[in-house]
């Protein structure tokens, strides 16, 4: 790598670079010999230097009517890279604070399609625990088969889950075949309710499945939404 981009990457910008490389090569010299040697104009070159100067990385000389700088060594760059580097850490805790209680913003996101709804169900069937309220039969009217391949998917990840689900002769069956004691447990609704949508609560994310005019989900990820939905899923499974 050209040692112009290596004292960039240490901080310096392209034109003080340029500079300070000229310097450090002319060793001692004044500000006509170093704007030549490096390819800047003469009053940028003052500029530059002066900023150096400031960096601890060029020392002026009066000598006479005139005044030579000489460049320092470039280990002052990895001193003053250190210096932050300490500085940095030991903000860090602060800054990671901040940047933690952003993310416990709500995420939302949002998925249109069969391709988008299978891609979120697949998402979901690798967490170890899955909490579910909805009608297979609306899902499986939209996707068929949808429901056993989650089924299989949950299995081969171990996934432990509780389906509260829309009472019908769908959900019934589907209990009567995949109902596993402290692995899969099902419980069907009283016949008066109904679920339009269907609703999963997996990790610190809760999934919403609407099929009307065509399968959409909203994944909303948030510790605060899912605590309050996994509440009202507890008291509903214990009244059941």
């Amino acid at each position: 790598m050209e040692l112009e981009k290596i004292l960039q990457l240490l901080g310096l910008n392209e034109k003080e670079a340029k500079v300070y490389l000229a310097l450090m090569q002319l060793g001692t010299a004044t500000v006509p010999s170093i704007s030549k040697r490096a390819g800047t104009k003469r009053p940028t070159t003052y500029l530059i230097l002066e900023d150096l100067r400031k960096r601890g990385l060029v020392t002026p000389m009066p000598r006479g009517i005139t005044t030579i700088f000489t460049a320092e060594s470039p280990e002052k760059i990895l001193e003053s890279e250190n210096e932050k580097k300490k500085i940095i850490e030991a903000s860090l805790p602060d800054l990671l604070a901040i940047y933690n209680t952003k993310k416990e913003k709500p995420k939302v996101r949002f998925y249109e399609g069969t391709r988008g709804v299978e891609e979120v169900y697949a998402e979901i069937m690798k967490e170890k625990e899955i909490f579910m309220y909805g009608s297979i039969a609306t899902i499986e009217g939209e996707i068929p088969g949808i429901a056993k391949k989650n089924i299989e998917n949950s299995r081969k990840n171990k996934s432990v889950i509780k389906e509260f689900l829309q009472n019908d002769s769908v959900s019934q069956k589907y209990k009567k075949e995949f109902y596993t004691p402290g692995i899969h447990e099902i419980k069907i609704a009283p016949k008066k309710y109904s679920f339009p949508t269907d609703n999963m609560i997996y990790g610190n994310k809760i999934a919403f499945f609407s099929y009307k005019d065509g399968p959409k989900v909203v994944v909303i990820e948030s510790s605060d939404v899912v605590a309050t939905y996994k509440s009202m899923f507890d008291i509903i499974w214990n009244a059941i």
